[in-house]
């Protein structure tokens, strides 16, 4: 199971050269190699990744100082970058860059360069830039020990505080926030072989290059290279932050063997329950989750899967032959849907991933893991070329992830706001759906209005009663439909419902559900 990151939370010249203005020196390392020194452009990590992915893999070196062996969460916590020593604090440029420590279960060294027009400078670790809080302060530093990430911090919400923007921590995971978001799910630069039989690989993004920005900069640039047993890889990413950031991402893939399965464009997240699961009867919180659906626009449809938290692991595929989109999506924003003070769901971002380019025939994946607490990152979602790449090839995609809040993605028709799920009393083997649709196209249908539930389903699955009404407290509509497994039939069922109108007119997305024989 995917580990749950931690949540909480012009140049400048002098007579000596460049330096970092930090509230004081932040010390540059004096040695790094010729090719590390080069990268200044994707182009040029490309050529870099593709000779590494020709060399045999070589795992990084984690080991620690004593001081920082066997850190519980409590103590990990407790060491906090000195914020008077970010780069750029006391400049003119409106972004500034904290690093982050290595310790717990973040091991791999990062290292952290800084592109300048004088060329790229490494920024060498140094443990007067953390306050070590009840810890002791590590004496015994190895070679190159470098950091476990960053995060970048920009005056999102108002002009005089930098909140932050973007953290790359833990493998190669990145997540980011629009205006008025608190810290939720996930991207990933890459995922392999994801709930597979054999165990997931997960590749690392072992150094960043940070661009240095303008002093108008509403966009800012990091280059990332990625490593693994399978494959390296050259990343560009491109941050604009807004009301809906967008972090844009370019990636040249570079395989050393041939991989399984590719898990392009990785969102991870949490469902502990909501609509789909009872609440259990320990907590007092209606719902937790960091998303509660799956959105996907193949080209043809737009789909809606509600998420859950199974029994058991569950992994569903969603063909497309041209994908536009996918997303991990927070559409519940109602505060009174999670009662809770200080983790605010209704404040988590979704993650919509637009696609550039033709990115061939392939499926989205859905993988869903049981969970037992709020703590783990159970969802995760990926796109799975069926095109293989093979050693001595490359793959280039490109992509941006929006971070929203309110401003959905979705299409122009009904959208799912509410999955209920119910056992009739009269058959325990029998399960009622109550989907209902929102959108301004059932709002605007008149009162005459024929509004029927077309329903597919996968095959065994008895349809027993199917309905639809107007919902007038919501200006939507409702579909309620009632069924079970037949005997004998294949366990899982999939099945798929959408409001239609007159002459089959498609009103709203295809909602999406998975049945398990009792």
């Amino acid at each position: 199971m995917t580990v749950r990151r931690l949540a909480r939370k012009p140049d400048c010249r002098s007579r000596t050269g460049w330096q970092l203005v930090a509230g004081g020196l932040l010390a540059l390392a004096t040695a790094t190699t010729a090719a590390e020194t080069d990268i200044r452009s994707l182009e040029a990590l490309a050529k870099h990744a593709k000779a590494l992915a020709a060399e045999a893999y070589r795992a990084p070196e984690t080991s620690m100082p004593p001081a920082l062996r066997d850190l519980d969460y409590d103590a990990y916590r407790d060491i906090r970058f000195r914020p008077k020593h970010a780069i750029w604090r006391d400049t003119d440029l409106p972004v500034e860059i904290q690093l982050l420590h290595l310790g717990m279960f973040y091991k791999t060294p990062v290292e952290m360069h800084l592109i300048t027009r004088d060329g790229v400078r490494p920024i060498a670790f140094d443990p007067a830039l953390f306050d070590y809080g009840r810890n002791s302060v590590p004496t015994e530093i190895p070679d190159r020990f470098g950091f476990s990430g960053f995060r970048m911090h920009y005056p999102l919400n108002t002009p005089d505080y930098k909140d932050e923007l973007v953290v790359f921590q833990g493998a190669s995971y990145f997540r980011a926030l629009g205006a008025g978001q608190q810290f939720g799910l996930s991207a990933r630069g890459l995922a392999i072989d994801t709930a597979e039989p054999e165990g997931e690989e997960f590749p690392v993004f072992r150094a960043f290059w940070v661009k240095w920005p303008r002093a108008d900069a509403t966009r800012f640039e990091v280059l990332a290279l990625l490593d693994s047993r399978s494959v390296t890889g050259a990343y560009r990413i491109e941050i604009t932050p807004g009301e809906t950031t967008r972090t844009r991402v370019t990636a040249e893939l570079f395989p050393r063997q041939p991989i399984g399965k590719l898990g392009i464009a990785p969102l991870t997240s949490m469902y502990q329950y909501g609509e789909t699961r009872p609440r259990p009867d320990t907590d007092f919180r209606p719902e937790v989750h960091d998303s509660d659906g799956l959105l996907v626009h193949s080209g043809e449809e737009w789909l809606w899967r509600p998420l859950s938290n199974p029994g058991q692991l569950t992994s569903n595929a969603f063909s497309s032959r041209q994908l536009h989109g996918f997303g991990l999506m927070q559409r519940d924003r109602a505060h009174d849907s999670y009662a809770d003070l200080e983790a605010h769901y209704e404040r988590r971002p979704s993650a919509w991933v637009e696609t550039h380019g033709d990115w061939g025939e392939g499926h989205v994946e859905l993988v869903q893991i049981p969970t037992k607490n709020e703590m783990n990152d159970n969802i995760v979602a990926y796109w799975v070329p069926d095109e293989a790449i093979q050693p001595g090839a490359s793959y280039r995609v490109s992509y941006t992830v929006h971070w929203q809040n309110a401003q959905l993605t979705g299409p122009d028709l009904g959208r799912v706001t509410a999955t209920r799920i119910a056992r009739p009393a009269e058959d325990d083997d029998a399960t009622r759906f109550v989907v209902d649709f929102e959108g301004e196209t059932l709002a605007d249908l008149p009162p005459e209005a024929v509004v029927r539930a077309e329903v597919g389903q996968s095959g065994g699955f008895q349809a027993r009663e199917v309905q639809t009404m107007r919902n007038r407290a919501t200006g939507g509509w409702r579909a309620v439909l009632t069924g079970r497994p037949e005997d004998g039939a294949a366990s899982p069922i999939d099945l798929r419902l959408a409001l239609v109108g007159k002459d089959d007119q498609p009103l709203t997305e295809v909602w999406s559900y998975t049945v398990h024989r009792p």
